[in-house]
Protein backbone atom coordinates (compact mmCIF):
# COMPACT_ATOMS: atom_id res chain seq x y z
CA UNK A 1 0.00 0.00 0.00
CA UNK A 2 1.35 3.42 -1.15
CA UNK A 3 -0.06 6.15 0.84
CA UNK A 4 0.64 10.04 -0.08
CA UNK A 5 0.17 12.35 3.21
CA UNK A 6 -0.19 15.79 3.61
CA UNK A 7 -0.14 17.34 7.43
CA UNK A 8 2.39 14.58 8.20
CA UNK A 9 4.22 16.88 10.73
CA UNK A 10 1.34 18.08 12.38
CA UNK A 11 -0.18 16.62 16.29
CA UNK A 12 -2.30 13.79 14.46
CA UNK A 13 -0.34 13.97 10.98
CA UNK A 14 2.45 12.46 13.09
CA UNK A 15 0.54 9.92 14.99
CA UNK A 16 -0.55 8.97 11.55
CA UNK A 17 2.18 8.68 9.89
CA UNK A 18 3.56 6.62 12.45
CA UNK A 19 0.05 4.06 12.32
CA UNK A 20 0.87 3.68 8.27
CA UNK A 21 4.74 2.87 8.81
CA UNK A 22 3.56 0.38 11.62
CA UNK A 23 1.31 -1.52 9.07
CA UNK A 24 3.66 -1.50 6.52
CA UNK A 25 2.78 1.26 3.80
CA UNK A 26 5.12 3.16 1.98
CA UNK A 27 4.55 6.70 2.19
CA UNK A 28 5.77 9.84 0.65
CA UNK A 29 4.75 12.89 2.46
CA UNK A 30 4.53 16.56 1.86
CA UNK A 31 6.08 19.43 4.18
CA UNK A 32 7.61 22.40 3.77
CA UNK A 33 11.42 23.10 4.26
CA UNK A 34 11.33 24.79 7.82
CA UNK A 35 8.72 22.07 9.18
CA UNK A 36 9.22 20.89 12.38
CA UNK A 37 10.18 17.10 13.05
CA UNK A 38 10.55 16.81 16.35
CA UNK A 39 7.18 14.85 16.49
CA UNK A 40 8.45 12.37 13.97
CA UNK A 41 12.10 12.53 14.40
CA UNK A 42 12.46 8.60 15.57
CA UNK A 43 11.11 7.86 11.91
CA UNK A 44 11.55 10.78 9.57
CA UNK A 45 14.10 8.71 7.28
CA UNK A 46 11.44 6.11 6.48
CA UNK A 47 9.39 8.23 5.15
CA UNK A 48 10.21 9.62 1.32
CA UNK A 49 9.57 13.55 1.69
CA UNK A 50 8.57 16.35 -1.17
CA UNK A 51 8.81 19.74 -0.56
CA UNK A 52 5.90 22.19 -0.90
CA UNK A 53 9.14 24.58 -2.91
CA UNK A 54 9.54 21.82 -5.05
CA UNK A 55 7.15 20.97 -8.25
CA UNK A 56 5.13 18.47 -5.38
CA UNK A 57 2.11 17.94 -7.28
CA UNK A 58 4.07 15.63 -10.12
CA UNK A 59 6.05 14.15 -8.00
CA UNK A 60 3.12 13.34 -5.61
CA UNK A 61 1.20 11.67 -8.91
CA UNK A 62 4.03 10.26 -10.23
CA UNK A 63 4.51 7.78 -7.12
CA UNK A 64 0.82 6.26 -8.03
CA UNK A 65 -0.46 6.67 -4.43
CA UNK A 66 -3.14 4.23 -3.49
CA UNK A 67 -4.37 6.48 -0.88
CA UNK A 68 -4.01 10.13 -0.29
CA UNK A 69 -4.53 11.29 3.34
CA UNK A 70 -4.96 14.97 3.03
CA UNK A 71 -4.76 16.73 6.44
CA UNK A 72 -3.15 19.88 5.95
CA UNK A 73 -5.22 22.98 6.60
CA UNK A 74 -4.04 26.88 7.47
CA UNK A 75 -5.50 28.63 10.27
CA UNK A 76 -6.66 26.51 13.04
CA UNK A 77 -5.75 28.96 15.54
CA UNK A 78 -8.53 30.66 17.32
CA UNK A 79 -7.98 34.07 15.23
CA UNK A 80 -7.51 32.61 12.33
CA UNK A 81 -10.81 30.87 12.41
CA UNK A 82 -12.81 33.69 11.70
CA UNK A 83 -10.87 34.59 8.83
CA UNK A 84 -12.74 33.57 5.70
CA UNK A 85 -8.98 35.14 3.82
CA UNK A 86 -7.33 32.77 5.75
CA UNK A 87 -9.91 29.80 5.62
CA UNK A 88 -10.91 29.74 1.73
CA UNK A 89 -6.73 29.08 1.22
CA UNK A 90 -7.95 25.49 1.97
CA UNK A 91 -9.87 25.15 -0.70
CA UNK A 92 -7.15 25.96 -3.34
CA UNK A 93 -4.80 23.43 -1.63
CA UNK A 94 -7.42 20.74 -1.44
CA UNK A 95 -7.98 21.35 -5.61
CA UNK A 96 -4.45 20.83 -5.70
CA UNK A 97 -4.63 17.03 -4.03
CA UNK A 98 -7.24 16.34 -6.36
CA UNK A 99 -5.39 17.35 -9.09
CA UNK A 100 -2.83 14.75 -8.04
CA UNK A 101 -5.56 12.20 -7.76
CA UNK A 102 -6.88 13.26 -11.49
CA UNK A 103 -3.06 12.05 -12.32
CA UNK A 104 -2.88 8.92 -10.42
CA UNK A 105 -4.74 5.70 -10.14
CA UNK A 106 -5.88 6.69 -6.53
CA UNK A 107 -8.47 4.43 -5.24
CA UNK A 108 -9.49 6.15 -1.78
CA UNK A 109 -9.06 9.90 -0.52
CA UNK A 110 -9.40 10.61 3.35
CA UNK A 111 -9.69 14.04 4.83
CA UNK A 112 -10.22 15.26 8.10
CA UNK A 113 -13.33 17.29 9.22
CA UNK A 114 -14.61 19.01 12.61
CA UNK A 115 -17.17 18.90 14.83
CA UNK A 116 -17.26 22.48 14.39
CA UNK A 117 -19.00 21.88 10.90
CA UNK A 118 -22.46 20.98 13.22
CA UNK A 119 -22.15 24.42 15.21
CA UNK A 120 -23.56 24.61 18.72
CA UNK A 121 -25.09 21.39 19.31
CA UNK A 122 -26.33 20.46 23.06
CA UNK A 123 -26.58 16.23 22.70
CA UNK A 124 -24.55 13.55 21.29
CA UNK A 125 -24.67 13.89 17.27
CA UNK A 126 -24.51 11.52 14.57
CA UNK A 127 -23.70 11.77 11.04
CA UNK A 128 -27.26 12.68 9.98
CA UNK A 129 -27.21 15.62 12.08
CA UNK A 130 -27.78 19.10 10.23
CA UNK A 131 -24.23 21.24 9.68
CA UNK A 132 -24.39 24.57 10.95
CA UNK A 133 -21.23 26.17 10.82
CA UNK A 134 -20.47 29.36 12.62
CA UNK A 135 -17.32 30.20 11.74
CA UNK A 136 -15.28 30.67 8.83
CA UNK A 137 -13.14 27.60 9.75
CA UNK A 138 -16.36 24.97 10.18
CA UNK A 139 -18.04 26.45 7.00
CA UNK A 140 -14.30 26.06 4.57
CA UNK A 141 -14.51 22.57 6.50
CA UNK A 142 -18.32 21.57 5.53
CA UNK A 143 -17.31 22.86 1.38
CA UNK A 144 -14.04 21.42 1.17
CA UNK A 145 -16.36 17.90 2.40
CA UNK A 146 -18.73 18.60 -0.16
CA UNK A 147 -16.11 19.37 -2.91
CA UNK A 148 -14.44 16.06 -1.78
CA UNK A 149 -18.07 13.94 -2.05
CA UNK A 150 -18.82 15.21 -5.78
CA UNK A 151 -15.08 14.95 -7.09
CA UNK A 152 -15.16 11.53 -5.53
CA UNK A 153 -18.44 9.98 -6.73
CA UNK A 154 -17.89 11.63 -9.99
CA UNK A 155 -14.51 9.75 -10.60
CA UNK A 156 -15.49 6.94 -9.08
CA UNK A 157 -12.70 7.31 -6.27
CA UNK A 158 -13.60 5.87 -2.79
CA UNK A 159 -14.00 9.08 -0.33
CA UNK A 160 -14.05 9.44 3.51
CA UNK A 161 -14.52 12.59 5.53
CA UNK A 162 -13.58 11.66 9.30
CA UNK A 163 -15.11 14.83 11.57
CA UNK A 164 -12.56 14.85 14.78
CA UNK A 165 -13.93 15.92 17.88
CA UNK A 166 -11.66 17.08 20.84
CA UNK A 167 -8.91 14.85 21.42
CA UNK A 168 -5.22 15.05 23.24
CA UNK A 169 -1.95 13.18 23.44
CA UNK A 170 1.68 14.09 23.71
CA UNK A 171 2.61 16.59 20.68
CA UNK A 172 0.07 19.00 21.08
CA UNK A 173 0.88 22.62 19.79
CA UNK A 174 1.42 24.20 23.24
CA UNK A 175 -1.51 26.58 22.49
CA UNK A 176 -4.32 24.49 22.90
CA UNK A 177 -5.97 23.96 26.70
CA UNK A 178 -4.11 21.07 27.77
CA UNK A 179 -0.76 21.68 26.79
CA UNK A 180 -1.15 25.35 27.87
CA UNK A 181 -2.52 24.49 31.23
CA UNK A 182 0.15 22.05 32.10
CA UNK A 183 2.58 24.88 31.01
CA UNK A 184 1.32 27.58 33.35
CA UNK A 185 0.91 25.04 36.27
CA UNK A 186 4.42 24.13 36.02
CA UNK A 187 5.60 28.01 35.28
CA UNK A 188 2.83 30.38 36.71
CA UNK A 189 0.95 30.75 39.93
CA UNK A 190 -2.68 31.16 38.06
CA UNK A 191 -4.86 30.73 35.24
CA UNK A 192 -8.00 32.45 34.08
CA UNK A 193 -11.08 30.14 32.73
CA UNK A 194 -14.73 30.63 30.92
CA UNK A 195 -17.03 28.80 33.87
CA UNK A 196 -16.33 25.64 32.54
CA UNK A 197 -19.56 24.49 32.19
CA UNK A 198 -18.98 22.97 28.52
CA UNK A 199 -19.03 19.28 28.62
CA UNK A 200 -15.91 17.44 26.16
CA UNK A 201 -15.61 14.31 25.16
CA UNK A 202 -11.97 14.06 24.82
CA UNK A 203 -10.41 10.78 22.61
CA UNK A 204 -6.87 10.20 22.64
CA UNK A 205 -5.07 11.20 19.53
CA UNK A 206 -3.33 7.75 18.96
CA UNK A 207 -6.98 6.23 18.20
CA UNK A 208 -7.86 9.19 16.12
CA UNK A 209 -4.89 7.95 14.02
CA UNK A 210 -5.52 4.37 13.80
CA UNK A 211 -9.03 5.20 13.35
CA UNK A 212 -7.70 7.20 9.84
CA UNK A 213 -5.00 4.33 9.02
CA UNK A 214 -7.34 1.77 9.68
CA UNK A 215 -9.16 3.17 5.99
CA UNK A 216 -6.33 2.18 4.21
CA UNK A 217 -6.90 -1.59 4.21
CA UNK A 218 -10.64 -1.79 5.43
CA UNK A 219 -13.37 -1.74 2.22
CA UNK A 220 -15.81 0.39 4.02
CA UNK A 221 -18.35 2.95 2.71
CA UNK A 222 -17.34 6.29 1.49
CA UNK A 223 -18.94 9.03 3.68
CA UNK A 224 -18.61 10.94 6.75
CA UNK A 225 -17.41 9.50 9.99
CA UNK A 226 -17.47 10.77 13.38
CA UNK A 227 -14.00 9.94 15.44
CA UNK A 228 -14.92 10.99 19.08
CA UNK A 229 -14.25 9.83 22.67
CA UNK A 230 -17.65 8.91 24.63
CA UNK A 231 -17.54 9.96 28.05
CA UNK A 232 -17.93 13.59 28.23
CA UNK A 233 -16.61 15.52 31.25
CA UNK A 234 -16.99 19.04 32.30
CA UNK A 235 -14.27 21.28 31.35
CA UNK A 236 -14.04 22.25 34.81
CA UNK A 237 -13.44 18.35 35.94
CA UNK A 238 -11.19 17.66 33.78
CA UNK A 239 -8.82 21.29 34.50
CA UNK A 240 -9.15 20.37 37.81
CA UNK A 241 -7.94 16.71 37.69
CA UNK A 242 -4.88 18.00 36.12
CA UNK A 243 -4.14 20.56 38.27
CA UNK A 244 -4.41 18.20 41.23
CA UNK A 245 -2.03 15.94 39.15
CA UNK A 246 0.94 18.34 39.01
CA UNK A 247 0.35 21.28 42.05
CA UNK A 248 -3.17 21.27 44.03
CA UNK A 249 -1.84 24.47 44.62
CA UNK A 250 -2.17 26.06 41.42
CA UNK A 251 -5.23 28.57 41.44
CA UNK A 252 -7.79 28.03 38.58
CA UNK A 253 -9.72 31.05 37.90
CA UNK A 254 -13.41 30.20 36.73
CA UNK A 255 -15.08 32.44 35.53
CA UNK A 256 -13.10 34.81 34.75
CA UNK A 257 -13.03 34.54 30.93
CA UNK A 258 -16.34 35.39 29.23
CA UNK A 259 -17.75 32.19 26.82
CA UNK A 260 -17.00 32.72 22.83
CA UNK A 261 -20.16 33.46 20.62
CA UNK A 262 -21.35 30.31 19.67
CA UNK A 263 -19.71 28.49 22.27
CA UNK A 264 -20.87 24.97 21.97
CA UNK A 265 -21.44 23.45 25.17
CA UNK A 266 -21.25 20.15 24.48
CA UNK A 267 -18.72 17.93 22.18
CA UNK A 268 -19.72 14.03 21.76
CA UNK A 269 -19.96 12.26 18.60
CA UNK A 270 -21.85 9.28 17.91
CA UNK A 271 -19.01 6.88 16.59
CA UNK A 272 -21.85 3.60 15.74
CA UNK A 273 -20.84 4.00 11.96
CA UNK A 274 -16.99 4.57 12.40
CA UNK A 275 -17.16 1.51 14.68
CA UNK A 276 -18.98 -0.69 12.61
CA UNK A 277 -17.23 -0.08 9.04
CA UNK A 278 -13.66 1.09 10.08
CA UNK A 279 -12.39 0.78 13.44
CA UNK A 280 -13.47 0.12 17.25
CA UNK A 281 -11.93 2.97 18.66
CA UNK A 282 -10.60 2.07 22.56
CA UNK A 283 -11.85 5.10 25.37
CA UNK A 284 -11.19 2.73 28.31
CA UNK A 285 -8.45 3.59 29.37
CA UNK A 286 -8.40 7.70 29.58
CA UNK A 287 -7.30 8.09 32.96
CA UNK A 288 -3.87 5.63 31.46
CA UNK A 289 -3.54 8.21 28.58
CA UNK A 290 -4.24 11.27 30.33
CA UNK A 291 -1.84 10.29 32.99
CA UNK A 292 0.97 9.67 29.83
CA UNK A 293 0.24 13.35 28.40
CA UNK A 294 0.54 14.74 32.07
CA UNK A 295 3.51 13.67 32.70
CA UNK A 296 5.05 14.55 28.85
CA UNK A 297 4.29 18.05 29.16
CA UNK A 298 5.09 18.25 32.92
CA UNK A 299 8.87 17.00 32.13
CA UNK A 300 9.04 18.75 28.87
CA UNK A 301 8.17 22.17 30.63
CA UNK A 302 10.17 21.59 33.84
CA UNK A 303 12.98 21.40 31.62
CA UNK A 304 12.73 24.82 29.28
Amino acid sequence: MKAFVTGGTGFIGSYLLKALLDQGCEILALRRKESNLSRIKPFAEKIKWVMTEDDWQTVAANYRPDIIYHLAWQGVSAADRISYACQTDNIALLQSVLDIADRSDVSKIVSTGSQSEYGAFTQKVDETYPLHPNTAYAACKVAASYILRTYCEGKGIKWYWLRLFPCFGPGESERWLIPSLIKSICTKQSMDFTPGEQKLAYLYVGEVAQALAAIAHKNAPSGAYNVSADHPMPLREMVTLIRNKINPNFKLNFGALPYRPGQCMYMEGDTTALRREIYSLRTDNFAERMAQTIDYYTNKFKQQ
